[in-house]
């Protein structure tokens, strides 16, 4: 805090500006609590410990640990207009939040203001009522001051502004202005969180009922319809979760900065009740659906997902076997809803084809790393390895063909098929497609995940119809 009074007749009107929610879209203190979770698995529980410590402590312990970087907070332009506007004008600009002090300094200083702020120190919380009492000390007892904030937390320092702006709420019986800051629709928001269009994937739920010739058989394929959209539903809850620990990733991303969390557009506790609500939908609805078999091969999937989100992502070469792993899985709940028995070369074809495309992922991704051996932001390799990863990902995707037809030759000598001959032909598009997708993507012309990209690419689609109908040949066609 300021060792003197500001007085406001000799330097102006001060101006106090609230952080979160205001001056930026995110919430400081509850994203350093999501990062300090995941630093280590037994962090939780030193946070629940410092919370019943109180607020304060736990904000204090978590930002020695955990500095906010101020240059990838999403800033509101409508406030920073006003902080520049009083500049102009020559009255003192200072930051005042609930944040700890050590993060509102860095953003003070990331902008040019004072660092002489309000925030919340071990002993005190800098919110409400608490934060009226530190600006008082600011400005005097009957000093006068504006104020730029956004919750109901505001409306006792909005009643004792000279002038108030908002950037969210406009609290009843206040004389608040609002800044009109741009909101897109809130349902828009949860749908985009809940990233609709990566459902596609779940189509590997129905690979067991193909293969087991029950397509036609409405029972079946009821059963498997229903297990793609609760292994959607599912996985949209861990997209939450992905998206709400990996903020600062995201914001640092050419593209992913855009995404709801990343750009303040939904908040940490809205995510995190949207994701409970969905995970406990897709379980429940799997219970329902195929008991506790089903049930258990969901909550597999959360916990796979889960544990790759918070630690496995950012461990070099486990993040692709855990990615590839992640794709066998539905293929898993396909079966168990179908009542299917998995065949080993299935498993062993789709981790090999799935760890080729976890790589190409991952490849996709170093190719903007610009620094050659500093570690590419949430993830565990360099851009240096670069070459290896992408040598792993095409020698995967050629074991993934040689798995293809060490089963043509198997099938020859089953009944399953009429014409087992014909699975030779599955390995020439396969091929194909493989070295053409790792082709695009080394000169630039893939962009972000993979199978997203085969689902929107005409000739990959075209290719996949082709191999469809060689398997459904050879299951039927006669050629005795």
């Amino acid at each position: 805090m300021l060792s003197e009074r500001i007085h406001a007749t000799a330097e102006g009107v001060p101006l106090f500006v609230d952080v979160d929610g205001t001056l930026t879209r995110a919430d400081i203190s509850l994203e350093s609590f999501i990062h300090f979770v995941r630093s280590s698995w037994f962090a939780w529980a030193i946070l629940l410990v410092w919370l019943l410590r109180g607020r304060s402590v736990a904000k204090a312990m978590v930002a020695r640990r955990h500095p906010v970087d101020p240059a990838r907070l999403p800033y509101r332009p409508e406030v920073l207009d006003l902080i520049n506007q009083a500049q102009a004008e020559g009255r003192p600009v200072i930051l005042a939040s609930a944040s700890h002090w050590r993060n509102i300094v860095r953003i003070a200083r990331y902008h040019g203001l004072t660092t002489e702020i309000i925030g919340t120190r071990a002993n005190h919380n800098a919110k409400g009522s608490g934060k009226l009492v530190a600006i008082r000390a600011f400005v005097g007892p009957h000093g006068e001051f504006d104020y730029i904030g956004d919750s109901r937390a505001d409306t006792c320092l909005w009643r004792e502004a000279r002038k108030g702006w908002s950037a969210h709420c406009l609290p009843k019986g206040v004389a608040v202005e609002s800044l009109h800051c741009p909101r897109p629709p809130f349902w828009r928001v949860l749908i985009k969180a809940m990233r609709p269009h990566q459902w596609t994937k779940n189509a590997l739920v129905f690979v067991p009922i193909f293969a087991s010739g029950q397509l036609l058989h409405p029972g079946s394929l009821l059963a498997a319809v229903a297990a793609a959209g609760l292994t959607s539903i599912i996985a949209s809850a861990i997209y939450v979760i992905n998206d709400m620990v990996d903020i600062d990733n995201d914001r640092a991303h050419r593209t992913k900065f855009r995404r709801p969390l990343a750009h303040g557009d939904l908040s940490i506790p809205a995510a995190l009740t949207l994701s409970l609500v969905l995970a406990s939908a897709g379980l429940v609805g799997g219970w329902m659906l195929g008991g506790l078999p089903l049930l258990l091969s969901l909550l597999t999937y959360v916990v796979l997902t889960t544990a790759y989100s918070f630690r496995i992502k950012a461990a070099m070469v486990a993040d692709v076997i855990m990615l590839a792993s992640l794709y066998t899985v539905r293929i898993w709940i396909g079966a168990v809803a179908v009542s299917v028995t998995l065949t080993f070369w299935l498993l062993l074809f789709s981790i090999f084809l799935f760890l080729s495309l976890a790589y190409l992922k991952r490849y996709i991704e170093m190719k903007d790393a610009i620094v050659p051996h500093r570690l590419i932001s949430g993830r565990g390799y360099v851009a240096s390895d670069l070459d290896i990863v992408m040598m792993s990902g095409v020698s995967s995707g050629m074991v993934a063909i040689l798995v293809l037809a060490l089963f043509a030759n198997d099938m020859s000598h089953m009944s399953t098929y009429k014409a087992p001959q014909l699975l030779w032909l599955l390995c020439l598009p396969l091929l194909y497609w493989i070295n053409r997708i790792w082709m695009m993507a080394r000169r630039g012309e893939v962009d972000g995940d993979p199978v997203a990209f085969a689902v929107r690419d005409r000739r990959s689609m075209v290719l996949g119809m082709v191999m469809v109908g060689i398997f459904v040949a050879a299951q039927n066609l006669s050629l005795r």
